[in-house]
């Protein structure tokens, strides 16, 4: 995926103003102080609740068309996996990453939301819950939430410099996603994505699309003659003038900050072993360590998008009990060193004010289409459900955020030994829809009253 696969999403450079986007109306907007960063991760497919949530295991069980392995039913299995204090899938290498998960919530660096509950339009299509998930809105013809973010930003003036000289503030690591979806809005050319990947390609450089390859005697030579025929064509021909020298510009900076090599020196060292952290070396590891670096490193970056490509899909009808507990071992591993890799530069006395603020307000979402069911099917796997997780990490410097906790209880529903047993917010439990994930994101970047655009309101961290 990205420069080498389907869907590269590169602007034209073109830099064309701000057009007046159709946004509703009544926003109210108060800049922050800090503006975030948000690293969104989405798992496609409808991931399953269970390896952040086991306290129903029991009854689930007991009323299971198949039932679960001994291993999540009683302590100490052949398997080693097992049920954590909080309820988690754990066990190390035979679990589904509820070790990590316990690290991360002990230590504060995540809040697991047990109770993000689909409730309206409940109706557990991929495609449709998919858009309306990733638009933030019931009506899936909306803007993706990426996209109506950087309008509001724009139409708030919340930059501290020209729309034109941002610097990749908002950057894809995956093909094309419905987040990203322009609707009826207009936004500038700089704010749309650019399409980066883990292996650090360059897609500003000229040297991937030319063979034999261009030197950089030959490669300057081209831009200098582009510009001086574009000059000397006046201003009708100012816009593509502008974009030579852009496309310059951001080749420079991605080749000067944004490789493997700048990226690997610049990452902190361990404390417990005085070498510098490492990332899982996997698809997913290798983008999370490219997208947490260029939040910290580069000032205009405000949304990556980052999806979950190299995990796998989440869609998990059949034979799952192998493949999904991998899968989730594999992200939170990840997610652990990430905001390993956040805390201690935000720490890091020797680190500028400016990077270290970056690395405290870099927030990080983790959520998917919707739940699944709780029972085992004839094919060993779940089908479709509505109940999920919310699993979000970082963003100690943003306020409001809620870190350290579990929230919101849940209680079996179904018939036993029948294929549809599903888990739902118990009575008195704090709940919510997926709306609300846009919601509580537009809110951290300064919308005071984001159902005014999702039709939700945010989550309520406090609880």
């Amino acid at each position: 995926m990205g420069i080498a696969g389907a869907g590269m999403m590169m602007p034209s450079l073109f830099l064309e103003r701000f057009a007046g986007a159709a946004l509703p109306a009544g926003i109210n907007f108060v800049k922050p102080a800090v503006l975030p960063k948000l690293i969104s991760i989405f798992l496609y497919g409808g991931p399953s609740e269970l390896a952040g949530n086991l306290t129903n295991i029991l009854d689930i069980n007991a009323q299971s068309l198949n039932k679960y392995p001994d291993t999540l039913v009683t302590s100490g299995g052949a398997l080693g996996a097992y049920v954590t204090a909080r309820g988690f899938w754990g066990g190390g290498t035979s679990g589904a990453g509820g070790d990590d998960m316990e690290t991360m919530v002990t230590a504060g660096d995540m809040t697991v939301y047990r109770t993000c509950n689909r409730v309206k339009d409940d109706n557990k299509s991929h495609g449709t819950s998919v858009t309306q998930n990733l638009v933030g809105n019931l009506d899936i013809t909306k803007p993706g939430f990426a996209t109506t973010l950087a309008a509001v930003l724009t139409a708030n003036n919340a930059f501290s410099k020209p729309i034109d000289s941002l610097i990749l503030p908002v950057v894809n690591f995956e093909g094309e996603s419905v987040v990203f979806n322009l609707g009826d809005l207009d936004i500038s050319e700089m704010l749309r994505p650019v399409s980066l990947d883990s292996n650090f390609q360059n897609p500003f450089s000229r040297y991937l699309y030319t063979s034999p390859a261009l030197d950089a005697t030959s490669d300057s030579a081209m831009d200098a003659k582009a510009m001086e025929k574009n000059a000397a064509l006046g201003s009708a021909y100012q816009e593509i003038y502008d974009a030579f020298v852009k496309r310059a510009s951001l080749s420079a900076f991605i080749e000067a900050n944004f490789n493997e090599t700048a990226v690997n020196a610049n990452l902190p060292l361990d404390p417990n072993t005085n070498q510098a952290i490492v990332y899982p070396d996997t698809n997913f590891g290798n983008r999370l360590k490219a997208a947490v670096s260029l939040a910290i490193s580069n000032p205009d970056t405000f949304f990556i998008n980052l999806g979950s490509g190299g995990l796998g899909g989440w869609d998990d009808h059949s034979s799952t009990l192998n493949a999904y507990p991998q899968r989730m071992r594999e992200l939170m591993a990840a997610l652990k060193v990430a905001v390993q890799h956040l805390n201690l530069i935000r720490n890091d006395a020797n680190r500028s004010t400016d990077i270290r603020t970056a690395a405290g307000a870099t927030v990080i979402f983790v959520f998917g289409d919707f739940g699944r069911n709780a029972n085992l099917n004839a094919a060993m796997g779940w089908d479709h459900g509505n109940n999920q997780n919310l699993y979000t990490l970082g963003g100690w410097g943003v306020p409001g955020r809620g870190l350290g906790k579990v929230v919101g209880t849940t209680s079996l529903t179904g018939s036993a030994a029948e294929n549809r047993l599903f888990t739902t917010p118990a009575t008195g439990s704090y709940q919510f829809e997926p709306l609300s994930v846009a919601s509580t994101i537009y809110k951290y970047f300064g919308v005071q009253n984001p159902e005014v655009l999702t039709g939700e309101s945010a989550i309520d961290e406090t609880t």
